[in-house]
């Protein structure tokens, strides 16, 4: 499908060499610390594992964070009040009895040790990285840069899926970015990846003409007409019902309609089963997605205040277990809605249209495959796809110049990390590496480190000029204009350098911190990212 559809393969992908980790020019990952979400105690990363299992172990034992056993007496005894109550109780449950004796080995062990346990990361780095270019054109993103490893210590193939488009519709100032995480098999990610872009862009077209479809995306559309045949058309009609609401309004409920339709209609396309191995059990996937439209108008009363001016609005669309976070002001903000079994409301949704839970993982299994409760595929088996159904969560939120970043990730990242820990750890990371990135000679180079150099050696300053036009490629640009593009491109890549450290450490933390799935991180850098780490502060 992508040598069919070349217009919708991710954007200019470079991968990036980065330096050996031996050599790695910032601080080591093992020596990243950050606030645990539970009790807000700094924690080195290689003991966050442990210390997570150290507080779920102190809640089945009925104890607060700060009010966990000092001496092995007190253990002992509080593990036999429980044992005896869950005894009495006429809901008896053998598990409940298994975990109050696992949570009484966890914290035993940690009161017998001498020192808490941790672990350094010596294995050999996988990380891949793709930075998407964005022809100098966004005027609201500075990076986009995706970061994946399959975590060949759990998993034996690469499952998750990513795509990037800058200019959207053929718009400027907007951009679509998703990551699909695939389940039995990787079907399901990839086609999703490469058509529910289209998809999306279709209907959003329908009611918003600056959206455009290329020749080649409209025949694509087309090929699709048998399978959206009139009972489908008229079944979808019931998302095309306009409200009462105000103009702005109703352009965000239309967004929101065109995911639905574009999930339910990707839903519907993957039913084919093209490229299924298994006749019984076919893939499916969690996506989360998110349209950034710098061309959302304004809000006129914003722009009076310097600290609060509107650039445009995200709009994240997600399904499944997988998160979208956005920082602004130094504040984690979770766009996305668990679809899992963790989900109350969903487990009930699920038992109420016939299907089950099972027990064997700690919130238990939908009909016993998997842990989520929405998503797209999952065909070929009748009983699972009653409970697993393709509607998304859908927000929309507007965009100022105090947002400083958006994380994208699959659940590799999120089964360990909460999103606070996340984006203190990416806080920390960009701090750290602008502290440490005036250290590094070919991170940036300006025209007057290039005069600097050369007047050490002995060179005029026409000789000079040439050289450093040379250098950049750009030998017919004189003066100013000179100045001014090559710091752009200076600006440029400290950004992509800064979002591709951040990526390829968040990944490891993952790992380190003991995630058993594919792991993909998308870093969106925006604009707000500019006040604590831009490279002129960081070389000041």
């Amino acid at each position: 499908m992508r040598k069919v559809l070349s217009t919708i393969k991710e954007t200019s992908i470079v991968d990036l060499h980065t330096s050996n980790d031996k050599n790695e020019q910032v601080s080591d990952i093992n020596e990243i610390w950050l606030p645990c979400s539970m009790c807000q105690e700094r924690v080195n990363l290689c003991s966050v594992i442990n210390h997570k299992q150290w507080h779920k172990a102190n809640n089945v034992l009925g104890w607060k964070p700060e009010d966990s056993p000092s001496n092995l007496h007190i253990l002992a005894v509080q593990k036999e009040k429980m044992i005896s109550r869950l005894e009495s109780s006429s809901q008896y449950k053998y598990r409940e009895h298994q975990k109050i004796n696992q949570s009484f080995e966890i914290l035993k062990g940690k009161l017998l040790s001498m020192a808490p346990y941790t672990r350094r990361m010596c294995m050999p780095s996988d990380v891949s990285c793709h930075v998407y270019d964005m022809d100098g054109n966004n005027d609201i993103i500075k990076s986009i840069v995706i970061c994946s490893d399959k975590n060949a210590s759990w998993q034996s193939c690469m499952e998750d899926s990513i795509t990037v488009l800058n200019n959207y519709g053929q718009r400027q100032n907007s951009c679509f970015a998703g990551i699909f995480d695939g389940y039995h098999g990787n079907v399901a990610a990839l086609t999703a990846a490469a058509e529910f872009p289209i998809l999306l862009l279709d209907h959003i077209s329908a009611t918003d003409p600056s959206y455009k479809l290329n020749n080649e995306e409209r025949l694509f559309i087309r090929s699709f007409d048998t399978i959206f045949k009139d009972d489908y058309k008229e079944t979808e009609h019931i998302f095309s019902i306009e409200s009462k609401k105000g103009a702005k309004e109703r352009d965000i409920e239309r967004i929101h309609r065109a995911y639905a339709k574009a999930f339910w209609q990707m839903d519907r396309m993957l039913k084919l089963g093209r490229k299924e191995s298994s006749k019984s059990r076919w893939s499916g996937c969690a996506a989360v997605t998110c349209l950034i439209d710098g061309c959302a108008e304004p809000d006129n009363q914003m722009l009076t205040d310097k600290d609060k001016t509107r650039l445009g609005m995200l709009h994240v669309a997600n399904i499944g277990n997988i998160k979208a976070v956005l920082c602004k002001n130094g504040k984690s903000y979770c766009l996305t809605r668990d679809h899992s079994t963790e989900n109350g409301q969903e487990k009930k949704r699920v038992l109420k249209s016939g299907g089950s839970v099972s027990s064997n993982e700690s919130y238990g299994l939908t009909d016993g495959f998997c842990i989520v409760t929405r998503g797209l595929g999952f065909h070929g088996d009748a009983q699972l796809k009653k409970s697993v159904i393709p509607a998304p969560y859908t927000v929309s939120v507007p965009l100022y110049n105090t947002s400083q970043f958006l994380i994208l990730a699959s659940s590799g990242l999120w089964e360990v990390l909460s999103t606070r820990e996340v984006v203190a750890m990416v806080q920390d990371l960009l701090t750290t590496f602008s502290q440490n990135v005036k250290h590094d000679p070919n991170t940036m180079r300006t025209k007057e480190d290039v005069q600097s150099d050369d007047k050490e050696s002995g060179q005029d300053e026409s000789e000079t000029s040439k050289h450093f036009c040379a250098t950049h490629g750009s030998s017919d640009i004189q003066g100013n204009n000179l100045e001014q593009e090559t710091r752009a491109d200076d600006t440029t890549k400290w950004y992509n350098t800064a979002a591709v450290y951040v990526c390829q450490q968040m990944v490891k933390a993952a790992m380190l911190a003991g995630s058993r799935q594919n792991i993909t991180v998308c870093l969106i850098l925006l604009p707000g990212c500019e006040k604590g780490f831009s490279p002129d502060q960081s070389s000041a």
